[in-house]
C-alpha cells in the first residue's frame, strides 16, 4: 500500500473516530449540534440513531487503521481486505447524507455538503491511490 493511499485511510479513519464522541456523547451541546447540521428542537428525536451511528463510525475508522497497521506489519491481504472494505463503507454510507439532504432531511439545502465531502472524500481518495 503506497504512502498516499495510506495517508488518506488514515486521515478518513481519523475524521470518523473524532466525530464518534459528537454524535454519541455531545450531541446535547449547542457547539456539536451545529457542527452535525442537528437542530436544538430534533435532538431528542434522533439520539436513538445518533448513538449507534457514532459506535459505527469509531469501528470503521478503527478498522481502516487496523488495516493500515496489518499492511505495515506484513499482513498484506488482512490490511488490504480491511482498507478497502472500511473505506468502500465510508464513501458508500458518507453518500448517503446527500441524499438525504436533496430529499430535504437537512435544516436546509446543502447544509450536508461539507459533512458529505468530510466523510467521503479521503476514503475515496485512498481507494483511487491503492493501485498505484
Amino acid at each position: 500500500m503506497n504512502a498516499v493511499s495510506q495517508l488518506f485511510a488514515i486521515l478518513a479513519a481519523l475524521i470518523y473516530i473524532a466525530v464518534f464522541p459528537l454524535e454519541s456523547f455531545f450531541l446535547k451541546h449547542p457547539a456539536a449540534q451545529s457542527f452535525l447540521s442537528t437542530p436544538a428542537q430534533n435532538v431528542p428525536a434522533v439520539m436513538m440513531w445518533a448513538i449507534p451511528t457514532g459506535f459505527r463510525n469509531l469501528l470503521i475508522g478503527l478498522g481502516v487503521l487496523a488495516g493500515v497497521i496489518a499492511v505495515n506489519l506484513g499482513y498484506v491481504v488482512v490490511g488490504y481486505t480491511l482498507v478497502v472494505y472500511c473505506c468502500a463503507n465510508m464513501v458508500l454510507s458518507g453518500s448517503t447524507m446527500a441524499l438525504a439532504d436533496w430529499l430535504g432531511h437537512y435544516p436546509k439545502k446543502g447544509d450536508s455538503i461539507p459533512s458529505t465531502l468530510g466523510s467521503v472524500v479521503p476514503a475515496l481518495l485512498a481507494l483511487i491511490a491503492l493501485p498505484f
